[in-house]
């Protein structure tokens, strides 16, 4: 006997089960995470990267900053660079600049820290006077501290006049002593950046770790570095890494407040004269890139040898 069914028509009626739907297809894991990344990829390509590759290609031309001017010069540029010996100059006040301003923002920061971690009355309103600095734009800081230091109508002078009546004060900012007024005024400026950074961490420090320790006997400084400091060293790591990188491209400070002057002439404000001072634009981007390449050497060297030094340790 058949199983068919049948309409009423007596036609053969059509079959209803429903079918298996056909799976579908997933997507790869790495697909949807390129696809999340690529913002970030693009917009690291396009404000990074294709402007370092332009500036490259600048640095082997004759490039004029206002006309159009604009044509091969190979190596040119390069070798009149390393000839120069006002190049080596910038370079040597560069390094200097960042070093000794980097170690003195370390250890004061280090030092203020400290003190604003301790319990005392005030201790928000002093804080915040201590991180003031860093919160004041770089053109206020440069013009006021260039009017306070002025040698004939500033408060330093006032203030030295009144001390010492009739002793005529030194000049801060003469050619002699602007190299140092500078690195007082970006350590004055900067410093904040450690304290915040340092205090941050020690709020973190189990305090009954430094209690047990003054239970047995050590005193401040073996508690600082026996305890404290091998717990701040992940953190100072990091910011000697980014100071360093931060003052050694360091240049509104150090144009508005010392100019040109080859007492103070870093490689940003080379960079800044060759481009908008000469109109060399092609010389501008050759130093630039020296600029470039010296930093990233420094990056990968600090970088490596901190590896080194934590594989060593573990």
């Amino acid at each position: 006997m058949s199983l068919t069914r049948t309409t009423t028509t007596g036609a053969p009626a059509a079959n209803t089960a429903p079918r298996a739907s056909a799976p579908r297809r997933r997507m790869p894991g790495w697909f949807w995470g390129a696809l999340l990344l690529s913002p970030a990829f693009f917009l690291v390509l396009g404000v990074i990267a294709v402007p370092i590759a332009y500036l490259v290609r600048l640095s082997f031309t004759d490039a004029h900053a206002y006309l159009p001017k604009f044509s091969s010069v190979g190596f040119d540029n390069y070798v009149a660079l390393l000839r120069a010996p006002h190049f080596w100059d910038s370079v040597r006040t560069t390094v200097w600049y960042a070093g000794l301003t980097v170690g003195l923002q370390l250890v004061l920061g280090v030092l203020i820290a400290l003190l604003l971690h301790q319990r005392f009355r005030g201790r928000g309103v002093v804080r915040l006077i201590a991180l003031a600095p860093y919160m004041v734009p770089s053109i206020v800081v440069a013009l006021v501290w260039r009017w306070l230091l002025d040698p004939t109508t500033g408060a330093y002078s006032w203030f030295v006049d009144k001390v010492w009546p009739g002793s005529e004060p030194p000049n801060l900012l003469s050619p002699n002593l602007i190299f140092w007024s500078l690195i007082a005024v970006s350590v004055w400026m900067f410093t904040p950046f450690i304290v915040i950074s340092v205090l941050a961490r020690l709020q973190t420090i189990d305090p009954s770790t430094l209690e047990a320790a003054t239970v047995d006997g050590a005193g401040a400084w073996r508690r600082f570095w026996h305890i404290v400091l091998p717990e701040l060293k992940p953190v100072l790591y990091t910011l000697i890494l980014l100071r360093f990188m931060f003052m050694f491209t360091k240049f509104d400070v150090v144009y508005l407040f010392a100019g040109t002057g080859t007492e103070v002439r870093t490689l940003p404000v080379l960079t800044f004269q060759r481009i908008f001072g000469e109109a060399r634009l092609g010389s501008g981007a050759a130093v630039a890139m020296v600029l470039f390449v010296l930093l990233m050497i420094f990056t990968t060297v600090y970088l490596r040898t901190l590896y080194r030094e934590r594989e060593e340790t573990a």
